[in-house]
């Protein structure tokens, strides 16, 4: 059954304890005897209320942050799991309290399910498209991770069968959520920078094996998966989308697989993104903007590992600001505002059509490193 909590008292939540202090046999006790043990405590004058739940589609790397981070949210819990691998699901299944392990043969039974009422989904690029119009015709809000899709083609189907089917499709952008990143567009947007010149950002991880390595699952190379971020940030920090792509230059490999891409996105406002993103060699995570009367600079600037720092001089102030360290997970946060949006508290930050930009965008990139000369 659903659980219902209070929205007081959430620190008493006991499979949090459970969780942190199971011995490795207990580890392996049956799924349904940690579910008995899932019992959070309320004050008797909390108002109950149901906890938002998700279907996690996909138990990758990437998915086990995400169960981590929503262990201890008092509004959203992870209900069930989606995975082709049932021992894998199982052992998870065990450590994180999850009560139903489904296949993606059976994803289609969620419909069915009371206890979603959302999917993430968080499985290799290329099946994004399917998975979102399975959960969206099941009746389930979608939260899927970046980026949305492996084309632009794939994010406008996206979102068409999520507005036909009435449910929410977000895009899962962690940094909107983080309070640097809004304190840096805040700054850009009042105009205390002047105009915008310049933003220039990098991000770069030694890629090993596994899915994103192969060209048919990952859509795409590093600018999928790390630069994606540069080029949100630039559009999230501008409110607009790039014009054109001035400058564009890729290394792939023999599959050919961009491992590396350096590119320049140009904006009608007349600022300019001046971008790397790369597989081959690790880049420290950074954003700086540059404007007519100050400048900024976010450093670490997309990890989740790490508080993001916010320096800067705008007209003659010194800015030195940290992420709080009582924040929350970004998966948390994400998946929390989520349903804030459906439950009609807060309005979504992240929607398809955001994801959809970054596509566009990403393949005009592309577009751009194949022929230097985007115009011909």
């Amino acid at each position: 059954p659903r659980l219902p909590i209070g929205p007081v008292v959430f620190s008493s939540f006991v499979p949090v304890l459970l969780a942190d202090r199971l011995s490795e046999d207990e580890e392996s006790a049956p799924c349904t005897l940690r579910t008995m043990l899932w019992r959070p405590t309320f004050s008797k004058s909390a108002t109950l209320q149901v906890r938002f739940g998700y279907a996690v589609v996909g138990l990758g790397h990437i998915a086990e942050y995400f169960l981590k981070g929503l262990r201890d949210s008092p509004t959203v819990a992870v209900t069930t799991l989606v995975s082709g691998d049932p021992v894998k699901a199982a052992r998870l299944a065990r450590r994180y309290g999850v009560p139903r392990v489904v296949g993606y043969d059976q994803m289609d039974s969620l419909r069915d399910d009371i206890t979603v009422d959302a999917v993430y989904i968080a499985t290799p690029v290329s099946t994004h498209r399917q998975l979102t119009e399975r959960g969206a015709a099941a009746g389930k809000h979608v939260l899927c991770e970046k980026p949305l899709a492996a084309t632009a083609a794939d994010a406008v189907a996206m979102i068409a069968a999520c507005r036909a089917a009435g449910v929410v499709l977000s895009v899962a952008y962690r940094c909107p959520h983080d309070p640097m990143h809004v304190r840096a567009r805040e700054l850009v947007r009042s105009g205390a920078l002047g105009r915008v010149l310049r933003i220039e950002s990098a991000y770069g991880i030694k890629l090993g094996g596994g899915w994103r390595t192969d060209p048919a699952l990952a859509g795409g190379g590093s600018l999928y998966d790390v630069g994606i971020y540069c080029l949100n940030a630039a559009r999230y920090l501008l409110g607009e989308d790039p014009v054109r792509v001035s400058r564009a230059q890729a290394v792939r490999d023999e599959r050919g697989l961009e491992r590396e891409v350096q590119w320049t996105s140009e904006f009608a406002s007349g600022a300019k993104a001046v971008c790397t993103s790369s597989y081959v060699r690790e880049m420290a995570d950074t954003l700086r903007i540059v404007g007519e009367r100050g400048w900024l600079q976010l450093a670490p600037a997309f990890g989740h590992r790490e508080r993001f720092r916010l320096r800067g001089e705008v007209d003659g102030q010194t800015i030195d600001e940290r992420t709080p360290k009582s924040l929350a997970s970004h998966f948390r946060l994400e998946a929390e505002h989520l349903a804030a949006v459906v439950r009609g508290s807060a309005t979504l930050l992240t929607p398809g059509e955001d994801g959809l930009a970054d596509m566009v965008a990403m393949e005009a990139i592309y577009a751009a490193a194949h022929n230097p000369d985007p115009t011909r």
